[in-house]
């Protein structure tokens, strides 16, 4: 039987991320966090005080999403808001959320393993740097 969809890279683009997303939320689910909630609280870890504007930037999220994931994220008390320069505010991780960040590093790390496991670290860094130019 044909499949129609197996020459379009787009469609195993899709498989894959799908595979990965899974594990990677099956991982810390317990934690009550989903993948982009996850990216969010990676991003303000790397980059203390950077405001919300920035996040909703660098992780392509709609202004109106990320400022619902940032709340969410202040409500559940593993971020904080704080002043910055000006009238910005930047955001930082709380304790409790310091606390979680080994849980979604090991987390992302058992994603990327998969992949790194299904095709090799050589084709793994290939892929990673093919996918870069594309976006």
């Amino acid at each position: 039987m044909k499949h129609p969809l197996d020459p379009m890279l787009g469609f195993h683009l899709v498989r894959t991320a799908n595979l990965a997303l899974r594990a990677v939320n099956a991982s810390y689910g317990d934690l009550g966090l989903r993948h982009p909630d996850a990216a969010v609280l990676l991003v303000i870890e790397a980059n203390p005080g950077i405001t919300q504007s920035a996040i909703g930037k660098m992780l392509k999220i709609q202004r109106s999403n990320i400022a619902t994931m940032v709340s969410r994220l202040v409500d559940r008390g593993l971020l904080e808001r704080r002043p910055g320069k000006g009238k910005t505010i930047g955001m930082f991780l709380s304790s409790q959320g310091q606390s979680v960040m080994p849980r979604i590093h090991a987390a992302s790390h058992e994603g990327e393993a998969l992949l790194t496991d299904a095709i090799g670290e050589d084709a793994y860094r290939a892929v990673l740097e093919t996918l870069r130019k594309i976006r």
